[in-house]
């Protein structure tokens, strides 16, 4: 089984339920976190997910899982969380989900999942194709999903899991942005994850730490980022670059004007600050152009899902 076997897990990957500092490994120096509780809360979120389990067109392998598992993504969802330590080919996936009684580990077997057995954790191990890597699953307690690129990652992140005085150092900035109950929240130690992959050695030079996060409240969708800058210099060019973006994109589009009015950046000393504010009913109407625009750029290709007929 290739990289099939993670499309087949990525309907779990849409998640919820508030973030758990004591979920990531204390290595890790990055991270991403989808609450989906949040989102089906939300105007936004609700839709967003909608989309995704309502497409004109399911993925065959996502619905042939689903069926089989007897899992629904509306229902079952919880929360999906990434994280790594910044180096190549390195990072984990922990997936909570509500559902019962569910047959993952049967259905990835049946498609050439491979038993293991590392640091006593049971895996089920899948090639992923030509770049000679491999993903290794891992069920450690009911309603949990592990996913890491390694077998030791994943035992690794099964002990982690059991052990929540194993923390690892949330950036200061995240604190700053993630209030209330975020759909989506992230943040990266860039030095580190510089410093643990040669190739991105020259990855936002100017960036020590990054932070963002995205809510929703009364109707309004609200996306905060934090960013610690090398120099105060470099802070202060990042709020020209992003007014200078702003003065573009309005002068191309006037129509662009009201969604970029509310985009506001702010420097002091060598911290940044990024915030933008979006009406949930205008984003949705949006959203829904945008199906639409993909449903009839399908029918003009003239070729029918296969799973829905249309």
């Amino acid at each position: 089984m290739r990289l099939s076997a993670l499309c087949l897990l990525l309907p779990l990957s849409a998640i919820a339920g508030a973030f758990r500092p004591a979920d990531l490994t204390a290595d890790a120096r990055w991270f991403v976190h989808v609450d989906h509780d949040a989102a089906r809360a939300s105007v936004v979120g609700s839709k967003a997910l909608g989309i995704t389990d309502d497409r004109v067109c399911p993925v065959p392998e996502i619905k042939a899982f689903a069926d089989a598992v007897g899992f629904d993504g509306r229902r079952d969802l919880l929360s999906f969380t990434a994280y790594g330590t910044g180096a190549e080919r390195q990072a984990v996936a922990i997936i909570r989900h509500r559902g019962d009684n569910l047959r993952i580990g049967e259905y990835l077997k049946s498609k050439g999942g491979e038993p293991d057995v590392v640091d006593g954790v049971p895996l089920l191990g899948f090639a992923c194709g030509p770049a000679a890597c491999r993903l290794n699953v891992a069920f450690p307690s009911a309603g949990i999903v592990v996913i890491a690129m390694s077998p030791a990652d994943a035992a690794r992140a099964c002990a982690a899991l059991e052990n929540t005085a194993v923390v690892a150092p949330i950036p200061a900035e995240f604190s700053e942005v993630a209030v209330g109950f975020p759909i989506v929240s992230a943040a990266c130690d860039m030095v580190a994850c510089r410093s643990a992959n040669p190739r991105a050695a020259r990855l936002a030079a100017n960036v020590n730490v990054a932070a963002m996060a995205a809510s929703e409240s009364a109707g309004t969708l609200t996306v905060n980022a934090r960013l610690a800058m090398a120099r105060p210099e470099a802070a202060q060019a990042g709020v020209q670059m992003v007014e200078g973006a702003k003065a573009f994109a309005t002068s191309r589009n006037e129509a662009l004007a009201s969604w970029v009015d509310t985009l506001v950046a702010t420097a002091e000393g060598a911290s940044m600050s990024v915030s933008w504010k979006g009406d949930a009913a205008a984003i949705t109407a949006e959203m829904d152009k945008a199906r639409e625009r993909m449903i009839a750029w399908r029918k003009s290709k003239g070729g029918a899902c296969p799973v829905t007929g249309r």
